[in-house]
Protein backbone atom coordinates (compact mmCIF):
# COMPACT_ATOMS: atom_id res chain seq x y z
CA UNK A 1 0.00 0.00 0.00
CA UNK A 2 2.75 2.43 0.66
CA UNK A 3 4.98 1.73 -2.19
CA UNK A 4 1.19 2.21 -4.34
CA UNK A 5 0.86 5.59 -2.64
CA UNK A 6 4.14 6.83 -3.66
CA UNK A 7 3.10 6.05 -7.02
CA UNK A 8 -0.21 7.37 -7.33
CA UNK A 9 0.47 10.51 -4.85
CA UNK A 10 4.08 11.38 -4.67
CA UNK A 11 4.37 14.64 -3.68
CA UNK A 12 1.75 14.19 -1.01
CA UNK A 13 3.55 11.19 0.63
CA UNK A 14 6.93 13.14 0.28
CA UNK A 15 4.83 16.21 2.35
CA UNK A 16 3.68 14.18 4.99
CA UNK A 17 8.06 12.75 4.91
CA UNK A 18 8.73 16.19 5.37
CA UNK A 19 6.01 16.97 7.71
CA UNK A 20 6.77 13.67 9.82
CA UNK A 21 9.92 14.76 10.05
CA UNK A 22 10.07 18.38 11.16
CA UNK A 23 7.36 17.99 13.59
CA UNK A 24 8.87 19.05 17.20
CA UNK A 25 11.91 19.50 15.53
CA UNK A 26 14.08 22.61 16.15
CA UNK A 27 15.93 24.34 13.90
CA UNK A 28 19.44 26.26 14.77
CA UNK A 29 20.30 28.50 13.22
CA UNK A 30 23.82 29.78 13.71
CA UNK A 31 24.49 33.97 13.64
CA UNK A 32 27.92 35.04 13.01
CA UNK A 33 27.83 38.11 14.65
CA UNK A 34 27.09 39.97 17.87
CA UNK A 35 23.50 40.93 18.80
CA UNK A 36 22.20 43.75 17.50
CA UNK A 37 24.46 43.57 14.05
CA UNK A 38 22.74 43.22 10.69
CA UNK A 39 23.82 39.80 10.51
CA UNK A 40 22.23 39.53 13.82
CA UNK A 41 18.67 41.70 13.26
CA UNK A 42 18.23 39.94 9.92
CA UNK A 43 18.75 35.87 10.79
CA UNK A 44 16.13 36.70 14.11
CA UNK A 45 13.30 37.89 11.17
CA UNK A 46 14.38 34.63 9.78
CA UNK A 47 13.83 32.63 12.78
CA UNK A 48 10.52 34.37 13.77
CA UNK A 49 8.91 33.76 10.50
CA UNK A 50 10.57 30.70 8.48
CA UNK A 51 9.56 27.98 10.80
CA UNK A 52 5.64 29.14 9.78
CA UNK A 53 5.89 27.83 5.85
CA UNK A 54 8.17 24.29 6.63
CA UNK A 55 5.50 21.75 6.85
CA UNK A 56 5.93 20.67 11.11
CA UNK A 57 6.07 24.01 11.58
CA UNK A 58 9.64 23.52 13.75
CA UNK A 59 10.84 26.17 16.00
CA UNK A 60 13.90 28.31 15.52
CA UNK A 61 16.66 28.96 18.10
CA UNK A 62 18.75 31.60 16.64
CA UNK A 63 22.73 31.04 18.41
CA UNK A 64 25.29 34.26 18.02
CA UNK A 65 28.61 32.71 16.72
CA UNK A 66 30.84 36.07 16.63
CA UNK A 67 34.46 35.68 15.86
CA UNK A 68 37.11 35.41 12.80
CA UNK A 69 35.18 37.33 10.68
CA UNK A 70 32.45 34.81 10.35
CA UNK A 71 34.87 31.75 10.26
CA UNK A 72 34.20 30.04 13.70
CA UNK A 73 30.37 29.94 12.41
CA UNK A 74 31.38 28.49 8.71
CA UNK A 75 33.57 25.80 10.05
CA UNK A 76 31.39 24.96 12.69
CA UNK A 77 28.49 24.31 10.52
CA UNK A 78 30.47 22.58 7.99
CA UNK A 79 32.20 20.14 10.26
CA UNK A 80 30.36 20.11 13.25
CA UNK A 81 26.65 20.78 12.91
CA UNK A 82 23.99 17.88 11.89
CA UNK A 83 23.81 17.68 8.34
CA UNK A 84 19.95 16.58 7.87
CA UNK A 85 18.16 19.77 7.36
CA UNK A 86 18.72 21.37 11.48
CA UNK A 87 20.61 23.58 11.24
CA UNK A 88 21.37 26.76 9.29
CA UNK A 89 23.83 29.33 9.26
CA UNK A 90 25.28 32.90 8.24
CA UNK A 91 27.76 33.17 5.68
CA UNK A 92 30.30 36.30 6.20
CA UNK A 93 30.06 37.13 2.69
CA UNK A 94 33.90 37.74 2.15
CA UNK A 95 34.81 34.30 2.93
CA UNK A 96 33.80 32.21 -0.58
CA UNK A 97 36.30 34.89 -1.57
CA UNK A 98 38.73 34.55 1.41
CA UNK A 99 38.60 30.74 0.28
CA UNK A 100 39.71 31.80 -3.14
CA UNK A 101 42.88 33.27 -2.36
CA UNK A 102 44.03 30.36 -0.29
CA UNK A 103 42.97 31.90 3.15
CA UNK A 104 44.45 30.80 6.54
CA UNK A 105 41.81 29.02 8.79
CA UNK A 106 39.30 27.54 6.06
CA UNK A 107 37.92 24.28 7.16
CA UNK A 108 34.96 24.49 4.94
CA UNK A 109 34.50 24.42 0.90
CA UNK A 110 31.60 27.04 -0.10
CA UNK A 111 31.18 25.48 -3.05
CA UNK A 112 29.04 22.30 -1.44
CA UNK A 113 27.60 24.65 1.09
CA UNK A 114 23.69 24.42 -0.01
CA UNK A 115 21.91 28.10 -0.36
CA UNK A 116 18.82 28.64 1.15
CA UNK A 117 18.35 32.16 0.21
CA UNK A 118 19.46 35.86 0.75
CA UNK A 119 17.05 38.70 2.85
CA UNK A 120 19.14 41.49 1.69
CA UNK A 121 22.35 42.87 -0.06
CA UNK A 122 23.45 46.31 -0.50
CA UNK A 123 26.88 48.05 -1.68
CA UNK A 124 29.32 48.03 1.39
CA UNK A 125 31.19 51.57 2.77
CA UNK A 126 33.54 52.86 3.72
CA UNK A 127 33.60 56.47 5.15
CA UNK A 128 33.88 58.34 8.86
CA UNK A 129 31.75 59.43 11.37
CA UNK A 130 31.18 63.04 9.74
CA UNK A 131 32.49 64.84 13.37
CA UNK A 132 35.45 62.91 13.57
CA UNK A 133 39.09 64.60 14.02
CA UNK A 134 40.15 62.89 10.74
CA UNK A 135 40.44 65.96 8.00
CA UNK A 136 39.02 63.20 5.33
CA UNK A 137 35.97 63.67 3.74
CA UNK A 138 36.11 62.23 0.39
CA UNK A 139 38.26 59.19 -1.06
CA UNK A 140 41.19 61.94 -2.28
CA UNK A 141 41.32 63.15 0.97
CA UNK A 142 42.66 59.86 2.36
CA UNK A 143 45.14 59.91 0.08
CA UNK A 144 46.86 63.18 1.89
CA UNK A 145 45.53 62.66 5.38
CA UNK A 146 45.45 59.30 8.08
CA UNK A 147 41.88 57.79 8.82
CA UNK A 148 42.18 55.59 11.47
CA UNK A 149 39.15 52.76 11.13
CA UNK A 150 37.71 49.97 13.34
CA UNK A 151 37.80 46.57 11.74
CA UNK A 152 36.70 43.22 13.22
CA UNK A 153 38.55 39.89 11.72
CA UNK A 154 41.22 39.75 9.51
CA UNK A 155 39.40 37.55 7.00
CA UNK A 156 36.36 40.60 7.02
CA UNK A 157 36.03 43.66 4.73
CA UNK A 158 36.38 46.06 7.22
CA UNK A 159 40.04 45.20 7.32
CA UNK A 160 40.44 44.01 4.10
CA UNK A 161 38.96 46.96 1.24
CA UNK A 162 40.86 49.73 4.13
CA UNK A 163 44.35 47.42 2.55
CA UNK A 164 43.27 46.89 -0.84
CA UNK A 165 42.78 50.63 -0.98
CA UNK A 166 45.93 51.59 0.05
CA UNK A 167 48.06 49.54 -2.00
CA UNK A 168 45.85 50.02 -4.79
CA UNK A 169 45.44 54.16 -5.10
CA UNK A 170 47.66 55.27 -1.66
CA UNK A 171 45.13 56.36 0.48
CA UNK A 172 46.03 56.03 3.74
CA UNK A 173 43.44 54.13 6.43
CA UNK A 174 45.04 52.51 9.84
CA UNK A 175 43.30 49.76 10.26
CA UNK A 176 42.47 49.10 14.59
CA UNK A 177 41.42 45.15 14.27
CA UNK A 178 39.49 43.09 16.86
CA UNK A 179 36.56 44.62 17.77
CA UNK A 180 33.65 42.07 18.15
CA UNK A 181 31.39 43.07 15.16
CA UNK A 182 30.43 46.26 12.65
CA UNK A 183 28.01 47.57 15.63
CA UNK A 184 31.03 47.39 18.02
CA UNK A 185 33.31 49.42 15.41
CA UNK A 186 30.13 51.97 15.02
CA UNK A 187 30.09 52.47 19.34
CA UNK A 188 33.84 52.79 18.96
CA UNK A 189 33.61 56.01 15.84
CA UNK A 190 30.78 57.20 18.06
CA UNK A 191 33.23 57.62 21.39
CA UNK A 192 36.01 58.74 19.13
CA UNK A 193 38.05 56.13 19.60
CA UNK A 194 38.41 55.61 15.58
CA UNK A 195 37.71 57.84 13.00
CA UNK A 196 35.42 55.75 11.06
CA UNK A 197 34.59 52.22 10.12
CA UNK A 198 36.03 49.69 7.14
CA UNK A 199 33.21 48.91 5.64
CA UNK A 200 29.81 48.50 6.57
CA UNK A 201 26.34 47.68 4.34
CA UNK A 202 24.11 50.73 3.56
CA UNK A 203 20.97 49.23 3.96
CA UNK A 204 21.98 47.55 7.23
CA UNK A 205 22.44 51.56 7.99
CA UNK A 206 19.12 52.48 6.71
CA UNK A 207 17.26 49.34 8.69
CA UNK A 208 19.26 49.37 11.92
CA UNK A 209 20.99 53.21 12.22
CA UNK A 210 19.31 55.25 10.21
CA UNK A 211 19.89 58.39 11.54
CA UNK A 212 23.65 57.70 9.80
CA UNK A 213 22.16 58.25 6.62
CA UNK A 214 19.14 60.38 7.36
CA UNK A 215 20.89 62.86 9.42
CA UNK A 216 24.10 63.06 7.60
CA UNK A 217 26.18 61.60 10.92
CA UNK A 218 28.35 59.86 8.89
CA UNK A 219 30.19 60.48 5.12
CA UNK A 220 30.97 57.56 2.89
CA UNK A 221 34.39 57.95 1.37
CA UNK A 222 34.06 54.49 -1.55
CA UNK A 223 31.32 51.79 -1.83
CA UNK A 224 31.88 48.53 -2.58
CA UNK A 225 29.08 47.72 -4.84
CA UNK A 226 28.26 46.92 -8.77
CA UNK A 227 26.55 50.82 -8.19
CA UNK A 228 26.21 53.42 -6.51
CA UNK A 229 23.41 53.42 -3.99
CA UNK A 230 20.95 56.59 -4.04
CA UNK A 231 21.83 58.27 -1.03
CA UNK A 232 25.62 58.09 -2.30
CA UNK A 233 25.14 59.10 -5.62
CA UNK A 234 28.12 61.49 -5.60
CA UNK A 235 30.20 58.36 -3.86
CA UNK A 236 32.90 56.45 -5.87
CA UNK A 237 32.31 52.34 -6.18
CA UNK A 238 36.09 50.69 -5.89
CA UNK A 239 35.27 49.77 -9.07
CA UNK A 240 35.40 53.07 -10.74
CA UNK A 241 38.80 53.74 -8.64
CA UNK A 242 40.96 51.17 -10.57
CA UNK A 243 42.59 53.19 -12.88
CA UNK A 244 43.80 49.61 -15.04
CA UNK A 245 42.26 46.65 -16.54
CA UNK A 246 43.77 44.34 -13.66
CA UNK A 247 43.17 46.28 -10.64
CA UNK A 248 39.36 46.48 -12.07
CA UNK A 249 39.18 42.74 -12.38
CA UNK A 250 40.28 42.84 -8.47
CA UNK A 251 37.89 45.19 -7.45
CA UNK A 252 35.04 43.10 -9.51
CA UNK A 253 35.98 40.30 -7.80
CA UNK A 254 35.89 41.90 -4.03
CA UNK A 255 32.77 43.20 -4.91
CA UNK A 256 30.85 39.70 -5.65
CA UNK A 257 30.75 39.69 -1.40
CA UNK A 258 28.54 42.35 -1.13
CA UNK A 259 25.73 40.79 -3.26
CA UNK A 260 26.05 37.62 -1.42
CA UNK A 261 24.84 40.17 1.34
CA UNK A 262 22.59 38.61 4.31
CA UNK A 263 22.05 35.22 2.97
CA UNK A 264 21.57 31.78 4.61
CA UNK A 265 22.87 28.41 3.91
CA UNK A 266 22.81 24.63 4.92
CA UNK A 267 25.81 22.59 5.51
CA UNK A 268 26.28 19.94 2.61
CA UNK A 269 24.66 16.55 2.96
CA UNK A 270 21.22 17.85 3.64
CA UNK A 271 18.77 15.25 1.61
CA UNK A 272 17.10 16.93 -1.32
CA UNK A 273 13.87 16.69 -0.37
CA UNK A 274 14.00 18.80 2.59
CA UNK A 275 16.49 20.90 1.15
CA UNK A 276 13.20 21.78 -1.87
CA UNK A 277 11.46 21.94 1.24
CA UNK A 278 13.38 24.42 2.71
CA UNK A 279 13.71 26.34 -0.40
CA UNK A 280 10.22 26.42 -0.86
CA UNK A 281 9.35 28.06 2.27
CA UNK A 282 11.94 30.48 1.74
CA UNK A 283 10.69 31.77 -1.30
CA UNK A 284 6.85 31.65 0.12
CA UNK A 285 7.86 33.50 3.20
CA UNK A 286 9.54 36.33 1.08
CA UNK A 287 6.87 36.97 -1.17
CA UNK A 288 3.91 36.37 1.61
CA UNK A 289 2.28 39.94 2.63
CA UNK A 290 1.75 38.95 6.04
CA UNK A 291 6.03 38.74 6.51
CA UNK A 292 6.35 42.11 3.94
CA UNK A 293 3.80 43.66 6.65
CA UNK A 294 6.33 42.84 9.46
CA UNK A 295 9.96 43.53 7.95
CA UNK A 296 8.01 47.09 6.97
CA UNK A 297 7.16 47.71 10.74
CA UNK A 298 10.10 47.27 11.87
CA UNK A 299 12.08 49.16 9.17
CA UNK A 300 14.04 46.06 7.60
CA UNK A 301 14.24 46.64 3.74
CA UNK A 302 14.67 43.62 1.86
CA UNK A 303 16.51 42.89 -1.51
CA UNK A 304 15.59 38.61 -1.41
CA UNK A 305 17.06 35.94 -3.43
CA UNK A 306 16.47 32.31 -4.17
CA UNK A 307 19.20 29.61 -2.72
CA UNK A 308 19.59 29.03 -6.24
CA UNK A 309 21.00 32.63 -6.94
CA UNK A 310 22.99 32.64 -3.87
CA UNK A 311 24.79 29.99 -4.73
CA UNK A 312 25.75 30.81 -8.15
CA UNK A 313 27.54 34.28 -6.59
CA UNK A 314 29.33 31.83 -3.99
CA UNK A 315 30.74 29.99 -7.53
CA UNK A 316 31.53 33.43 -9.22
CA UNK A 317 33.38 34.28 -5.86
CA UNK A 318 35.19 30.93 -6.26
CA UNK A 319 35.84 31.29 -9.79
CA UNK A 320 37.37 35.24 -10.03
CA UNK A 321 39.74 35.18 -12.55
CA UNK A 322 43.60 34.14 -11.82
CA UNK A 323 44.62 37.31 -12.60
CA UNK A 324 42.27 39.05 -9.93
CA UNK A 325 43.00 36.87 -7.31
CA UNK A 326 46.30 37.62 -7.84
CA UNK A 327 46.32 41.10 -7.61
CA UNK A 328 44.30 41.23 -4.66
CA UNK A 329 46.26 38.85 -2.69
CA UNK A 330 49.18 41.02 -3.87
CA UNK A 331 47.17 44.35 -2.82
CA UNK A 332 46.47 42.56 0.89
CA UNK A 333 49.64 41.51 1.81
CA UNK A 334 51.56 44.21 0.85
CA UNK A 335 52.96 46.95 2.99
CA UNK A 336 50.57 47.43 6.11
CA UNK A 337 48.41 44.99 4.88
CA UNK A 338 47.83 42.03 6.39
CA UNK A 339 50.33 38.55 6.68
CA UNK A 340 51.27 36.68 3.76
CA UNK A 341 50.70 33.84 5.55
CA UNK A 342 46.55 34.56 6.41
CA UNK A 343 46.30 35.40 2.70
CA UNK A 344 48.36 33.27 0.87
CA UNK A 345 49.74 29.90 0.16
CA UNK A 346 52.80 29.49 3.00
CA UNK A 347 55.27 28.10 0.21
CA UNK A 348 54.99 31.10 -1.86
CA UNK A 349 55.12 33.62 1.55
CA UNK A 350 58.73 31.68 2.53
CA UNK A 351 60.08 32.03 -1.01
CA UNK A 352 58.89 35.50 -0.83
CA UNK A 353 60.95 35.99 2.45
CA UNK A 354 64.16 33.77 1.14
CA UNK A 355 64.04 36.60 -2.08
CA UNK A 356 63.76 39.66 0.41
CA UNK A 357 66.60 38.46 2.91
CA UNK A 358 68.89 37.70 -0.60
CA UNK A 359 68.09 41.20 -1.33
CA UNK A 360 68.74 42.75 2.26
CA UNK A 361 72.28 40.79 2.31
CA UNK A 362 73.10 41.69 -1.27
CA UNK A 363 72.28 45.59 -0.03
CA UNK A 364 75.06 45.09 2.55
Amino acid sequence: LAVLSLVLFPSVVLADAISDFYKNKQISILISSTAGSGYDTYARLLSRNLGNYIPGKPSFIPRNMPGAGGMIVANTAYNKGPHDGTLLFTLHFTLPLYQAMGGSGVQFDASKMIGLGRLLASASALGVWTDSKSKARTIEDAKTHEVVLGGTGSTSNSVLFPYILNNMIGTRFKTVNGYASGDSVMLAMERGEVDGFGAYSYLTFKSTRPDYINKKQITALVQFGLKREPDWADVPTGIELATNETDRKAMEAATVGPEIGFSYFMPPGVPAARVKALRAAFDTMVADARFLAQAKKAHLDLRPASGAEIEALVDKALGAPKVAIERLRALMIAKGGVRCQDFGDRNLCRKARKKKSKKAKKAE
